[in-house]
């Protein structure tokens, strides 16, 4: 045991000044100017391999169904620490009725939501225009159907108001089997789209995971009598890097002499 600890100490040590070695061989070639541009990219770029994703706050939330609904629309937008994990991989958080949304289910148990009830749609506002590109969305339970499978998204700018816009993207499909009614309550889906400017969102519940008759017959899952979604999110679009930035100013102190 002392003998393996003392040659990987060696080893380390041997790789630890070789690298040094090479650092300076490398820095050695440049002038001050050039040095300080070279490790300042060094560095900025480690660290940007290393951040976490970052999300907007969003201002209000509101649900053509809110009137009726089992449980608030208010829980979709708790956002990271909260309704979601603030790191990687961005697992879900809460649950129940205190971390997610439901519909009620007018046409009782069994039925399907969409064909009794249409489809509902959230309204998100992120409280001022905001450059947006992409939509993140955690599923509502594993255990029934009732979750979103599938929405689209409408925006619209502040001047347009709410409802004003006409810009579109979707439809997204959640990860799950429509086939059988299994789902995924727990995982980030993230949703990619054109750049757009916008303050409100809509998302239009096209469909859920019901699969009849909803009783959970042949071994499906049972449910689709509802609908509902455990949290959304907009990633935060990411101004020009500052590695990259920064590559353009020392680019005049990097070029090599002629």
């Amino acid at each position: 045991m002392t003998l393996r600890s003392s040659s990987g100490f060696c080893i380390g040590v041997f790789f630890l000044a070789r690298g040094q070695q090479l650092l300076n061989q490398f820095l050695g070639s440049f002038t001050m100017k050039r040095q300080l541009c070279a490790l300042a990219m060094v560095a900025i770029l480690a660290g940007s391999t290393v951040a976490a994703d970052q999300f907007y706050p969003i201002s209000s939330v509101s649900a053509s169904t809110q009137d009726s609904d089992l449980w608030p629309v208010s829980n979709l937008i708790q956002g990271p620490g909260t309704g979601f994990n603030a790191d990687a991989p961005y697992e879900k958080l809460a649950g129940g009725p205190d971390g997610l949304w439901v519909t009620d289910a007018p046409g009782g148990y069994p039925s399907d939501y969409i064909e009794v009830a249409g489809q509902p749609v959230v309204t998100l506002d992120l409280g001022s225009d905001t450059v947006l590109n992409e939509i993140s969305t955690w599923g509502y339970s594993s255990g029934n159907s009732n979750g979103v499978s599938e929405f689209s998204l409408k925006f619209s700018t502040d001047a347009e108001g709410p409802a004003g816009g006409s810009a579109s993207a979707g439809p997204f499909v959640m990860a799950g089997d429509r086939a059988t009614g299994t789902n995924d309550d727990s995982s980030r889906q993230s949703f990619d789209f054109d750049t757009i400017t916008a303050r409100y969102v809509e998302l239009t519940v096209i469909d859920n995971f019901f699969v009849a008759p909803g009783n959970g017959d042949g071994g499906t899952v049972p449910g689709g009598d509802r609908a509902g979604l455990g949290e959304v999110a907009f990633q935060v679009v990411p101004e020009p890097s500052s590695a990259i930035l920064l590559l353009i100013g020392c680019l005049p102190f990097i070029r090599r002499r002629r």
